[in-house]
């Protein structure tokens, strides 16, 4: 199977603004030349590894998922020439990547400490200081 990565674009407008939205399809060039008959799946924003929702995309692909994204918006962003598209896709790419450990002040001892993207919201205050006033 031959995979490929479409990118479809659509403006749209509204009385007091417009924008546009990009479509990212994949498609088996093994079915056929043509784009209905050789769809496969849309390419989602984020691959939840744990697989309490699972999108088309990583039912077909399963535990390869994540490296074929990745494999296919690389090959997309060498291939496309509009500026716009390639910042979406470079955008995509860093969604892909694995949750950064991120820097944050504590609010208490105005010390740095270091969490994931996930506990960005949730954690304000260090480990010391959580466990010393409790919550």
């Amino acid at each position: 199977m031959s995979f490929e990565l479409r990118i479809f674009r659509r403006d749209y407008t509204s009385n007091r603004s417009a924008w546009t939205h990009l479509r990212f399809t994949v498609v088996d060039l093994n079915k056929s030349k043509s784009y209905p008959e050789n769809f496969v799946s849309m390419l989602p924003m984020r691959i939840d590894s744990d697989g309490k929702l699972p999108s088309a995309f990583t039912r077909f692909f399963g535990n390869k998922s994540l490296e074929t994204a990745r494999k296919l918006l690389t090959k997309a962003s060498k291939t496309e020439g509009d500026s716009e598209i390639k910042a979406e896709i470079a955008r995509r790419l860093n969604l892909l990547d694995p949750n950064p450990l991120i820097q944050i002040k504590c609010r208490v001892c105005k010390k740095f400490f270091q969490t994931t993207k996930k506990e960005l919201l949730k954690l304000k205050f260090c480990p010391k200081c959580r466990k010393k006033y409790g919550s």
